[in-house]
């Protein structure tokens, strides 16, 4: 057989240098191929937030503003004589600082009392504060004109005399159907929210001129409690 001519030999030669090139090339992109990493970008959303809508019952009286949580002495009667003591009439004003619109407001009263048998004519009697509470006569109440207590004294609409002892006091409004659910202390019109507008509670009294010695140097500590309301199922 006829050897190729050197020129062919040599061809094939670089033709298999080249392969064998390409192929160590392709080996090694293959190698580094499997090293690759892909670009990723990760975000949060952070700070997500729930918020209740807010209502918030703020007062003021005659002598305590701008509105706030809680006001004092709003009636005050001091050194009282049976018959004569009249407290002149007080207003607490009611506001909604809130932004949630709200139904009814309730107002109920609570009393403490203060017994310092300091005379004779006390006989040591340990009061209770209903004991004195009887006494001081309510003269006039009402909530932004819906209360008008002045008819109701003379219709039957409600009995305003719970404890019968013959006229309106602080300890007839601790009792039925004064302090019901849905009494006429119940269910009183909710000033507006954003403080667009304010309701009023005006209350007048006087120390009955039938009190008795036994609550002499006794002092009533009377709490007037305001309840702002949702819903009417409250």
């Amino acid at each position: 057989m006829t050897a190729p001519p050197a020129s062919v030999k040599g061809g094939r030669n670089n033709v298999r240098k080249f392969s064998m090139a390409l192929l160590a090339i392709m080996l090694a992109l293959g190698m580094m191929g499997g090293a690759f990493a892909y670009f990723t970008d990760v975000e949060t959303s952070s700070d997500n937030t729930a918020t209740a809508c807010t209502m918030n019952l703020l007062v003021s009286d005659n002598d305590e503003y701008p509105p706030k949580d809680g006001v004092s002495v709003t009636w005050s009667m001091t050194n009282m004589v049976p018959g004569e003591t009249i407290c002149l009439p007080g207003s607490v004003v009611l506001y909604n600082d809130g932004l949630m619109e709200t139904d009814h407001v309730e107002i109920n009263f609570t009393h403490e009392i203060d017994d310092l048998p300091d005379v004779d004519s006390d006989t040591n009697k340990i009061s209770d504060p209903e004991d004195m509470a009887r006494w001081i006569e309510i003269v006039n109440m009402g909530y932004n004109g819906s209360i008008d207590f002045d008819d109701l004294f003379d219709s039957d609409q409600v009995t305003y005399d719970s404890n019968g002892n013959g006229f309106f006091d602080l300890e007839d409004v601790t009792l039925a159907p004064w302090a019901d659910e849905g009494g006429p202390l119940d269910d009183l019109p909710a000033p507006p929210a954003n403080s667009a507008g304010f309701k009023a509670f005006q209350l007048s009294l006087q120390f009955n001129a039938g009190a008795t010695d036994d609550i002499q140097g006794d002092t009533l500590i009377t709490t007037v409690h305001f309840t702002l309301n949702q819903h009417s199922s409250q």
